[in-house]
């Protein structure tokens, strides 16, 4: 019994790692692990300062334009200023959005596709399939950093000639311009064609206003109102006329009798008044001037064809300038992004730090060798403990 509980705490005892362990492992293996870690030091130097390639970074600094173009910079003009909403980030801002539709192309398939074969990068690099050459491209030599506050967009790549490197930055700058510019004018062109739909309908439009604004003046005149107002105002005046004549009437009529021819004449002056008002006032006949009847549908008739040419006079002076604008932005090719720096020759490499990756090297080689000693010297310790135990 005492000697089962001698064996566990020596088993316990021998299962915990103190630094004790490990200097003493390393005074007993000394000579064997600084061969290792020697040999491990020997092979990261040979790797990074013979074997593998240093990697040079070149890269160029665009800025986003943040202009309106098509129909919403035609729109833009006259919408009220409410600036400071793209400082604010509500919504992301004009420049943001730019920036981000940038790295959009550079980043897709037909843009990296074009550098690859420009350069050659699939037969350099002894790529056999173009899914693998745009994968490697795409994570490990292309570098695209967005700085949000002074909205500029930096493009680097990573590659082993600091020229090349250089080069590809700018053809990758001249592709990215072509593809905005093309799609801009793209986008341009969809807006002309949506445009000059609206521009045409307001045209046809027009016209119809117009055909039925001079159809109804040839049948009620060229002015109505104004003859309304015309006949409106005859009828005020033998009005007032016929009330004139009517207290006349009344005041001869106490002087005479009824029979008297004075009497009988005023009394045909005060009943023609009448007729002649009576007439104006239910007269339909096209051809008198001075009428009145169904002279409200008529008015209102008249102001509404006014009101709908008024309307469509004002849409077709809009849509003029901004079609205008729009068949101009549909031939714009001019360039598109605006580069603050251009892409460099890389006087020094950027990577590999080869005496910080030796070094890192050389001390895992050291741990890894310690650690190999260490579990040797366990497992010799066990297999002793066993044999006693079972002894």
């Amino acid at each position: 019994m005492t000697d089962e509980k001698g064996i566990k705490r020596d088993s316990v005892k021998g299962s915990t790692l103190t630094v004790f362990d490990l200097v003493l492992v390393f005074v007993k293996n000394k000579k064997a692990i600084l061969i290792f870690t020697g040999l491990t030091c020997l092979i990261s130097i040979v790797l990074y300062f013979f074997v593998f390639d240093l990697i040079y970074y070149s890269s160029a600094t665009i800025k986003s334009t943040t202009k309106s173009s098509g129909l919403l910079g035609a729109l833009d003009a006259g919408l009220p200023d409410i600036g400071g909403l793209d400082d604010l980030g509500i919504g992301g801002g004009k420049s943001a959005k730019e920036l981000a539709s940038y790295q959009e192309i550079l980043m897709s398939r037909r843009c990296l596709e074009e550098v690859i074969n420009k350069f050659g990068l699939m037969e350099r690099d002894e790529y056999d399939y173009m899914e693998d050459a745009i994968k490697e491209f795409r994570e490990n030599k292309l570098k695209l950093t967005q700085e949000k506050v002074s909205d500029v967009l930096f493009v680097g790549i990573y590659d082993k000639n600091p020229v090349l490197a250089k080069e590809m930055v700018e053809f990758m700058l001249q592709t990215l311009n072509k593809i905005n510019i093309e799609m801009s004018v793209t986008n341009a062109k969809n807006n002309r064609e949506f445009i000059e739909k609206r521009y045409l309908q307001a045209k046809h439009d027009l016209s119809m206003v117009e055909d039925s604004l001079k159809q109804f003046q040839m049948i009620y005149g060229i002015a109505p109102d104004l003859q309304i107002k015309a006949s409106a105002q005859s009828v005020f005046t033998l009005e007032a006329e016929l009330k004139a004549e009517e207290i006349k009437l009344d005041v001869i009529r106490k002087i005479l009798s009824a029979d008297q021819p004075e009497v009988k004449m005023q009394e045909a002056k005060v009943s023609s008044l009448k007729e002649k008002i009576t007439g104006i006032q239910n007269s339909t006949d096209l051809n008198d001037f001075l009428r009145l009847g169904n002279s409200p549908i008529i008015a209102m008739s008249y102001l509404r064809l006014q009101r709908d040419l008024e309307i469509q006079t004002k849409i077709l002076t809009f849509m003029i300038p901004v079609f205008e604008q729009a068949k101009i932005e549909e031939q714009r090719e001019t360039p598109t992004v605006i580069v603050l720096d251009r892409p460099y020759i890389a006087e020094k490499k950027t990577k590999p730090k080869r005496l910080t990756m030796v070094i890192v090297f050389t001390f895992i080689g050291f741990v890894v060798s310690v650690f190999y000693y260490l579990v040797i010297e366990k497992i010799k310790v066990l297999n002793t403990k066993f044999k006693l135990s079972n002894s």
